[in-house]
């Protein structure tokens, strides 16, 4: 069987084909997500690399099309079939988003190297030759995160300083409330959903404050449901040490948090310097394209804590009626 008969042959009409495709690339997703593959750049790299090829070997290629055209049918076809099959393996909308564009990259990348000339039955040897080195380094690509040894390190941390207008004493008294995470959030971090409730009974020592979680993953239904807990491992005037001892949540399926660490620096002018350390594992690979992502969310999520749960503002003799 030719190229050629590829491009223009096929089960007609052609809505039939779309099918067929769609039923594959669902079938190769579900194979995969099921797999040790599902975290690793193998599914991330080279599983949409092999849509975008068989969504150019067998959608039709207009005649008399230009290349640019031809491109943004492709592209067109590859998010349909992404929604698509997402739809049809109950994916959340959370990793549509995140995992959407990695994913067109590299379909697209199918066609962008493909012979461009009107009878795919006569290559240039240059054509050749790019239809050729590119799966080559896609292949290359994907091997990362299949062992210890092909992947980036995965622990990291990341520290947010804020000088705030409060002694270390009102920064306590700000933890020991009840948390609201009713402040406006950025518009990244607004794509996360937050918990729905916090059972946070003492803030001492040895204590363990739950986060309960509700995912719908499309919006009303496909739920969800999972639990943080944060163990108060050290509460001293200028340190807070919190450990995390079980993560159910939506969260746990794109990294793992270990922990936090609030160390707090009286300054001069009666103001405190607060740092606080979050330490995580990241779980997605490839590390280039989720690294960035999730360091992000890290940060982000450590600013708003400083600015609206530590370093809240507090009420008028809100502090002297926790002293009493």
């Amino acid at each position: 069987m030719t190229l050629k008969h590829l491009l223009t042959g096929g089960p007609k009409p052609i809505w039939i084909r779309y099918l067929l495709i769609l039923g594959v690339v669902t079938l190769i997703t579900r194979l995969v997500l099921d797999s040790r593959f599902a975290t690793t750049s193998f599914f991330y790299c080279l599983v949409p690399y092999v849509i975008g090829v068989i969504l150019y070997l067998f959608v039709p290629q207009p005649q008399g099309w230009t290349k640019t055209r031809r491109i943004g049918r492709h592209l067109l076809a590859t998010i349909i079939v992404m929604l698509a099959s997402s739809a049809l393996l109950f994916e959340g909308f959370i990793c549509v988003i995140m995992a959407a564009p990695i994913y067109i990259f590299f379909a697209l990348l199918a066609i962008l190297f493909m012979p461009d000339v009107k009878d795919p039955d006569r290559l240039k040897q240059s054509d050749v030759f790019r239809a050729s080195f590119v799966p080559l380094i896609i292949i290359v690509l994907s091997v990362e995160g299949l062992t210890e040894q092909t992947s980036f390190p995965r622990e990291e941390s990341i520290t947010r300083t804020h000088v705030l207008d409060l002694t270390p004493e009102e920064i306590h008294a700000n933890l020991a409330q009840p948390v609201h995470l009713d402040a406006k959030r950025s518009k990244f971090l607004s794509l996360f959903p937050l918990p729905e409730r916090i059972d946070a009974p003492n803030f001492a020592q040895g204590q363990t404050h739950k986060a309960y979680f509700t995912y719908r993953r499309w919006g009303f239904t496909n739920v969800h449901r999972g639990e943080t807990h944060l163990h108060m491992k050290t509460v001293q005037p200028l340190l807070v040490e919190t450990e995390v001892t079980k993560d159910t949540s939506y969260f746990s399926h794109y990294l793992t948090v270990h922990g936090t660490k609030i160390k707090m620096t009286p300054l001069a002018d009666g103001t405190t310097e607060v740092s606080l350390t979050i330490r995580y594992r990241r779980e997605l690979d490839p590390a280039w394209y989720f690294g960035p992502l999730q360091r992000r969310a890290i940060r982000e999520s450590g600013d708003y804590l400083l600015e609206h749960i530590i370093g809240k503002v507090p009420e008028p003799n809100k502090l002297g009626e926790n002293d009493a």
